[in-house]
């Protein structure tokens, strides 16, 4: 196989697995904010409907799980923000790298970086979030 046809062969595999990526981080984003909203509505409802707060034990952990709720749907939103405004500057620079051959531009933003941090806090702060849930749950019924 000659150069040529393996670098016309790698941009079709980095397109590709790039797609991918962002179809998975769509994905991720939209669970995330689904069924953190879900199981903080749910979980509002359970206190109200089946065991009132006043007659809970442990109470501090459900304000907890709605604490870790709130902040994962919070990460996820600045996720969106962090993404956009990276992508604007990794536009520039690869204008910059490819176009005008500059090789310090041959790198990632910062916000690509913030963008990739606050992605794993909101599915951990969820995951924190419905392990709390579930044990105030199961104190409780």
């Amino acid at each position: 196989m000659e150069k040529r046809e393996r670098r016309e062969l790698y941009e079709k595999t980095r397109k590709d697995l790039l797609d991918r990526e962002h179809s998975n981080s769509r994905l991720y984003d939209r669970a995330i904010l689904t069924l953190s909203t879900t199981f903080l509505g749910l979980s509002l409802a359970f206190i109200n409907d089946v065991n009132p707060l006043n007659e809970a034990q442990y109470s501090a952990l459900l304000i907890v799980s709605w604490s870790l709720f709130g902040a994962a749907i919070i990460s996820t939103i600045l996720s969106f923000w962090t993404s956009q405004k990276g992508l604007k500057i990794q536009v520039n620079y690869a204008e910059k790298y490819y176009l005008e051959e500059k090789d310090e531009y041959r790198k990632t933003s910062i916000y690509a970086k913030i963008t990739d941090y606050l992605n794993y806090c909101s599915g951990l702060l969820f995951i924190a979030a419905v392990v709390s849930t579930i044990v105030f749950v199961s104190i409780n019924i």
